[in-house]
């Protein structure tokens, strides 16, 4: 019994003094800090606030990406849309540059048959006046009437009515012949009014167009002063030059010009008979006009002379013979490096047909530009002289 006393009593002390003291303590403790702590948020990252934080941070995050996405979305719509407008715009060119190729090929139909129809207008004029001139020859011999005359009794009649037509018909045919000569243009019989006419001194007009031209039957100035507009056309056909060639080297107006001066047929009889009478005469005019004209060209061989001091007198002078009326007016008169259509003007009038150099003309006038940079106002003389020596054709002025 005393035992069990002993043991029940030890486990309520234990109890009394051991367990419950700590049940309580913890009990008391868990009160205050409900007490303390109640109505508190904790601060960290698993707090309401720091989760609060994280997903307001996403979703901003999340709209700033969506934006972004819709701005490179709009840059693709964006260049998607110039890449077809470009790749219309390319299509387009090609056709335009189909249809531009097309299109010269018909109208270059078209104008070839126009000028082949006025070619063959002008030859059937010619024919037909050659037909008249030759019958009124015929009318006019004399030999052939007088045989028939007393051959045929019948015949009388007409040979004393001939000679009335013989003296009102013989002017005409000289009349409509005289006229022809003046406005024709094209298919002569060979240079029939004398000595013909050096074409070559018209700028523009080279070796080759003054062949060209001889073939056609222009052998003087006064038929290229007289052509008109439709002559013009179908000169630039039937002789392979360049279209609007003509009107813009000027070629009827500088043909013209030489046209006044060049003495006529009728002057160049009186002229000898003159000379013939007065020998000494004649010859102080040629040595005045000589002295005149070398004077003339003093300056422009000084000019040349400067750049190569061998240059040769009677070249420079072809020369100045061969720019004729342009040297007159001071725009003319000079070259421009700096101005592209002057240069190609140059190539094509001077240097491929004048010269024959039918490669590298545009590297030619570039280095005579280079050559001749210290000038500021490169005279025309000078710069064709130095195209002719660089190219080796100082022999067409020679």
């Amino acid at each position: 019994i005393e035992d069990s006393l002993m043991v029940e009593n030890s486990f309520l002390y234990n109890l009394c003094f051991g367990i419950l003291p700590l049940l309580l303590t913890g009990l008391l403790g868990l009160f205050l800090g409900w007490l303390f702590f109640r109505g508190r948020k904790q601060d960290g990252d698993l707090s309401i606030e720091g989760e609060g934080a994280l997903r307001a941070e996403a979703d901003g995050l999340r709209t700033r990406v969506r934006d972004l996405e819709g701005r490179v979305s709009k840059r693709d719509v964006e260049v998607s849309n110039l890449k077809t407008k470009l790749a219309a715009a390319a299509a387009g060119a090609a056709a335009a540059s189909v249809a531009a190729k097309a299109a010269p090929s018909v109208a270059a139909k078209s104008d070839a048959d126009d000028d082949e129809t006025y070619a063959l207008e002008w030859r059937n004029r010619y024919l037909a006046a050659r037909v008249k001139y030759l019958e009124g020859r015929i009318t006019e011999a004399p030999k052939p009437k007088a045989k028939k005359a007393p051959a045929k009794k019948k015949t009388a009649p007409k040979a004393k009515a001939a000679p009335k037509p013989r003296k009102k018909a013989a002017p005409k045919p000289k009349a409509k012949v005289a006229r022809k000569t003046k406005v024709k243009v094209l298919y002569t019989d060979g240079p029939t009014d004398g000595k013909p006419d050096d074409l070559k001194l018209i700028r523009g007009i080279g070796p080759k167009f003054e062949g060209d031209l001889n073939s056609k039957g222009i052998y003087y100035f006064r038929q290229i002063g007289s052509w008109k507009a439709a002559d013009v056309k179908m000169v630039e056909g039937v002789i392979d030059s360049i279209p609007g060639r003509i009107k813009r080297d000027e070629w009827v107006k500088q043909a013209k010009g030489f046209a006044k001066s060049a003495p006529t047929a009728k002057a160049a009889s009186s002229t000898k008979k003159a000379k013939s009478a007065k020998k000494p005469a004649a010859k102080a005019k040629t040595k005045a006009k000589s002295k005149t004209a070398a004077s003339g060209n003093d300056k422009y061989y000084a000019n040349v002379k400067k750049h190569d001091p061998r240059a040769d007198r009677a070249t420079v002078d072809n020369i100045v013979k061969y720019c004729g009326i342009s040297l007159r007016s001071r725009d003319s008169s000079l070259v421009a490096c700096s101005d592209k259509t002057e240069l190609d003007r140059v190539v094509k009038g001077f240097v491929t047909k004048k010269l024959g150099v039918t490669t590298g003309g545009d590297a030619l006038v570039q280095s005579v530009c280079q050559d001749l940079k210290s000038e500021r106002f490169k005279n025309r003389v000078t710069f064709y002289y130095f195209c002719a020596k660089k190219a080796g054709k100082l022999s067409v002025f020679q």
